[in-house]
């Protein structure tokens, strides 16, 4: 279609992944279990789930895509107050992934004010500039790049401003965290609140009041973050029943902007690939009566199910995108399934399993091991 996978060191995170969980070890345990349990010394067996995956997320570019005719970039709108203050205006709108704090991260780094000072409004059709929502993990991709590309119009009109006030040309001041200062005379400076408030009380020759600034980001590629999920799980060949020992997920979704928000987002959609794995379905009776209507019957994973996560990862920036960031909402969500998927396959491979059908729940997997001949 066009489209390339634009940057990931693939083998360095492969590689990461198999040496922290120690994967040789677990293949000679492994083959230890089987052992065992044909000379009846056991009746568990031990899975190793592999999954290396590429995503492909950040839905945008208007040349690829478009509903219904709309092209799918988005938009920031960003207004600094003479208070130093500042209200950013987004198309997009958080269902929990903590944009609030990741668009402010952005926009402080940006125009170095503090996050708290800053004011994240989303999904207010009437106020925002443009946008499509969020979905697809196309949120930090997209509107994050247009809340960084907006800050970079406030900080490039601030630039004119500190010069002005510190009598110097443009290019003789330089941008210092959250600051403008004298190029050689780090002890002359202006910060940003400084030039906030000159913005609206100072007439400046060539410039016009205000600090205020919109842009439309139209991403010239999708983003491709990655990631290496490993599962490790033990199965009571009797029973069915099976148990998580180890779970790893190593992701790379570029540049991280806050490690707290994509350890969140990693453990609820490892989670959610849990339930898709091992116990989701909406089954129904011979009659065509569905036996899974509510939640007493349809598998949502509790603090008891849900097993002790390894979180890791690698940074590989997007070379197109302006702060480099891939988005990560998805990944834990593609990764985890057929990584616990795996496992309970790679548990009955000595036995001669080739296929079964998720959701591996135990009566699933004991009906696996009654059609091995492993019961007998």
């Amino acid at each position: 279609m066009g489209w390339e996978y634009d940057s990931g060191d693939y083998h360095t995170a492969w590689d990461k992944a198999l040496a922290t969980v120690g994967y040789d070890a677990l293949r000679a345990e492994q083959a230890q279990m089987v052992e065992d349990f044909k000379a009846g010394k056991t009746r568990k067996l031990m899975g190793i789930g592999l999954c290396h995956f590429t995503e492909i997320v950040g839905a945008g570019p208007v040349k690829n895509c478009d509903i219904l005719g709309m092209g799918m970039f988005d938009s920031c709108e960003i207004r600094i107050h003479p208070t130093g203050s500042a209200i950013a205006r987004l198309g997009t709108i958080s269902q929990g992934q903590g944009h609030a704090t990741t668009f402010a991260q952005i926009l402080a780094s940006e125009i170095g004010l503090p996050a708290d000072s800053i004011t994240i409004e989303e999904g207010d059709t009437d106020t925002a500039p443009y946008g499509l929502g969020t979905y697809g993990s196309r949120s930090t991709p997209v509107a994050g790049a247009a809340t960084a590309m907006a800050g970079r119009k406030i900080r490039a009109k601030a630039q004119m401003i500190a010069a002005y006030l510190l009598e110097v040309h443009d290019d003789d001041v330089e941008w210092d965290v959250d600051r403008f200062v004298v190029k050689g005379a780090p002890e002359r400076f202006k910060t940003m609140k400084d030039i906030a408030f000159a913005a609206y009380n100072q007439a400046i020759p060539g410039v016009e009041p205000g600090l205020e600034a919109v842009s439309y980001y139209d991403p010239p590629n999708m983003t491709y973050p990655f990631g290496a999920y490993i599962a490790v799980t033990d199965i009571d060949v009797d029973t069915g029943e099976w148990s998580i020992r180890q779970f790893y997920a190593l992701d790379d979704c570029g540049t991280r902007i806050n490690p707290m928000v994509i350890e969140g987002q990693v453990h609820g959609g490892v989670t959610e690939g849990l339930a898709i794995a091992m116990g989701q379905e909406i089954a129904y009776d011979e009659m065509g009566n569905c036996k899974t209507g509510t939640l007493m019957d349809f598998f949502l994973p509790t603090a008891w199910e849900t097993p002790h996560y390894v979180t890791d990862f690698t940074e590989t920036p997007s070379p197109h995108h302006p702060i480099g960031a891939k988005g990560v909402g998805e990944s834990p969500n593609v990764g985890s399934v057929p990584a616990f998927s795996n496992a309970v396959h790679d548990a009955f491979r000595a036995f001669g399993l080739r296929q079964s059908h998720m959701p591996h729940d135990h009566a699933r997997i004991w009906k696996i091991a009654n059609g091995l001949g492993l019961h007998g």
